[in-house]
């Protein structure tokens, strides 16, 4: 018996490399590096509205922007928290994301704290 062989697009869960990669993408966009009007396809619509949120919050430009730690709490969910730097200002971010039919789409996304880099002399 021949059957054709039909493959899913997304066959289980997604991985969470990908959730990373358009984090990496989100904090581009932040740091003024990529255009925001790609970035509205990675997200749901409430997962946008945190995010222009966010741009709102924060300064236009970031000299560092880098993922910290990613994990998934549950079968459908990943949370990546990311920092961002300008100058001597850092800022933690959380950024949180579902698994749809099409990968995973940015669900959430705020702000951890504001502080100040305080470099200790050794």
């Amino acid at each position: 018996m021949n059957c054709p062989k039909v493959f899913a697009p997304t066959a289980g869960r997604p991985s969470q490399r990908e959730a990373v990669d358009y984090s990496n993408y989100f904090l581009n966009v932040l740091a003024g590096r990529k255009a925001a009007g790609d970035a509205r396809l990675l997200a749901t619509e409430a997962g946008w509205l945190a995010f222009n949120r966010v741009r709102r919050r924060v300064p236009t430009r970031f000299s560092r922007v880098r993922v910290v730690r990613a994990a998934s709490p549950t079968r459908d969910s990943t949370e990546v928290v990311a920092m961002v730097e300008n100058g001597c200002a850092r800022q933690a971010m959380t950024f949180t994301f579902r698994a749809t039919m099409n990968g995973w789409r940015l669900d959430h996304c705020d702000l951890l704290e504001a502080n100040r880099l305080t470099r200790r002399r050794r």
